[in-house]
């Protein structure tokens, strides 16, 4: 949380409200005295959030390949090609680390292992995400990763696109490898895992108001609970971490944003045998995956909504208030029955062939809000602050944390002990002052206008959508990103 006492109480997620019991940490180490000699290490953040938002562990695909190449100047990352293709790949790495692990611990996740598709209705997404395709097979071709047979398939044939995704108005779809995992579980396994080692402690409701350097490393200021010595410190606080570095360079870096998501419980007919059978991202519509038992969470759609005339940008960047909901998001009663224009509580009524009447129970269950974490490059931040020895971020994910944070956060702990750069990370994750500067020649994801109300709200900057970077076409599904 960026401010404490928090002056509101946030939503509880479908992730926090199915995992409330012995086993699950809640106010684990709140009345513990914290330590009184110096520590190794202090880590600020439980590093995934997605506990309050998606748990997609869904790498990215050939369509965030323009966006990564795109320069900063017109809302791309501004990578090489070889640069942009490590990212995607490392991606897939993640899954995989992932699967391997929870495999391995026998931890019981919720963990889904198959395959997502991204559908496209129109002919211009079709045939802009065909070129999507195209270039990085291009590139793919002629780099270090052309002996590894490509984990991204593009199907341009209606009829298949329809009978694969169920959806309707398919015309097309990318289908790549996949997973799902009750991201609250998987961040209290990790913890769990941590705690038996006896090596680490878990402090809860200790919310770190400032650290300073010391003789012999940082002291960390938790309020009313006291203050910790330690050698090193660990930022991973994700959208809550511009407080800690007010007037700095990662402070104009990083923007939180608010996202919102639901859960929806389907009926008979998607139930069972006729279950979904993969994760999704939908044209003009939200990312949506499932989990094993529990029903189908679904991820805002806000080029859709503002779009749609439903709030505008300042409703979304800067926010850092989880405590709401807006209620045209559930249901968009005042539009018409357009399959881009369903709520999140009726959008799976209106995109799936046959979903059918929903009992009493059925459809939309519960919503609720988090707050993510924009990064200007639109990559995340890693590794060692310049300047501040013994000073580390894992933070900036983009509202996609779940895709890269398991893998990237491993690297970090081994770029920390060795005191050399892990090289599975990609190296454009790396702090530096001057990615920190180049940053700054991205546009701003809200101008200052904006945040007063003075002009009229878009769904994107100049350059943005599907002009040249195509943002809304590779963010929009991840979290319903745009700029």
């Amino acid at each position: 949380m960026s401010t404490f006492p928090q002056p509101f109480k946030s939503t509880v997620s479908h992730w926090q409200a199915t995992n409330r019991g012995v086993t699950s940490l809640f106010n684990h180490g709140r009345d513990d005295a914290l330590p009184e000699d110096t520590v190794d290490y202090v880590i600020i953040g439980g590093g995934i959030s997605a506990g309050r938002n998606g748990g997609h562990v869904a790498p990215l695909s050939f369509a965030a390949f323009p966006g990564l190449i795109a320069p900063l100047p017109q809302g791309g990352a501004g990578l090489t090609e070889d640069e942009a293709l490590e990212v995607i790949e490392m991606e897939k790495g993640n899954l995989e680390y992932v699967t391997e692990l929870v495999e391995q611990e026998k931890w019981e996740v919720d963990l889904w292992r198959g395959e997502k598709l991204e559908v496209k209705s129109s002919d211009d997404s079709a045939k802009t995400m065909k070129a999507a395709h195209d270039a990085w097979i291009g590139a793919r071709s002629h780099s270090r990763f052309a002996h590894i047979p490509p984990h991204w398939h593009w199907i341009d044939d209606p009829e298949e696109a329809k009978r694969l995704s169920r959806a309707k108005g398919a015309i097309a779809c990318s289908k790549g490898s996949a997973g799902s995992v009750h991201s609250h579980k998987l961040t209290t396994a990790f913890m769990r895992a941590a705690l038996a080692s006896g090596n680490c402690s878990l402090y809860s409701w200790a919310p770190v108001v400032s650290f300073v350097e010391s003789d012999d490393g940082w002291t960390v200021d938790c309020g009313d609970r006291g203050k910790i010595s330690t050698r090193q410190v660990i930022v991973c606080t994700n959208a809550h971490t511009r407080h800690l570095f007010k007037g700095e360079a990662i402070d104009k870096h990083l923007t939180p944003f608010q996202g919102q998501a639901a859960l929806v419980t389907p009926p008979p007919s998607f139930s069972g045998s006729n279950y979904l059978a993969h994760t999704y991202t939908l044209e003009k519509g939200p990312y949506l995956m499932f989990t094993p038992s529990a029903g189908i969470v679904l991820g805002l759609p806000y080029v859709v909504a503002f779009a749609e005339g439903i709030g505008e940008k300042r409703d979304v960047w800067e926010v850092t208030d989880d405590s709401y909901v807006k209620p045209e998001l559930k249901k968009c009663e005042h539009t018409s029955a357009r399959n881009d224009e369903a709520g999140l509580y009726e959008y799976c009524g209106k995109t799936f062939d046959d979903w059918g009447d929903e009992a009493p129970g059925e459809g939309g269950t519960r919503m609720w809000s988090g707050i993510q974490c924009a990064s200007r490059d639109t990559l995340p931040l890693v590794g060692a602050v310049p300047g501040r020895k013994g000073l580390w971020v894992n933070v900036g994910h983009h509202g996609h944390g779940m895709g890269r944070i398991p893998f990237i956060t491993r690297s970090l702990a081994r770029t920390i002990t060795a005191g050399q750069w892990d090289g599975r990370l990609p190296r454009c994750f790396e702090i530096t002052e001057e990615r920190l500067d180049r940053g700054q020649t991205a546009p701003p994801f809200i101008t200052d206008e904006e945040m007063r109300g003075e002009t009229v709200p878009t769904t994107g900057r100049t350059g943005d959508g599907a002009k040249t970077v195509n943002k809304g076409g590779w963010w929009s599904g991840v979290m319903s990103f745009v700029r």
